[in-house]
């Protein structure tokens, strides 16, 4: 038996992700110009890099409307995420006027929100 439970022994669980950062970027009412020179994958490349790889949290995709761009971020610490790439949200100029909401715990959890200024 030993010998199974050090085949299928399982390292420690990962932290529980289910905070979350939702992004809300404006995806008509920019000038022409930041549709032109910033792209989502850029976005998302840099959020992932703040993020550490997974450390704070993870990039777990998006969603493209006809008026709105949603990036989903999950981590242990939604307040963490948010300190981690707030530099980026504010610098990037497809963030500009983006809505930011914060859940601080489980779905269902109290949210907080923020507007992206530059």
């Amino acid at each position: 038996m030993s010998f199974l439970s050090r085949l299928f022994d399982r390292s420690a669980p990962q932290p529980v992700q289910d905070q979350a950062v939702l992004i809300y970027l404006d995806g008509q009412g920019l000038p022409d110009e930041v549709y032109t020179d910033c792209d989502l994958m850029t976005l998302e490349e840099k959020l992932e890099y703040e993020l550490g790889s997974g450390k704070l949290g993870v990039v777990d995709g998006n969603e493209v409307g006809p008026r709105e761009i949603t990036i989903f971020l999950y981590g242990a610490d939604a307040e963490a995420m948010v300190r981690g790439i707030e530099p980026i949200l504010r610098e990037y100029p497809l963030c500009n006027g983006a809505r930011v909401v914060v859940r601080r715990g489980a779905p269902g959890a109290e949210l907080r929100e923020f507007l992206v200024e530059a």
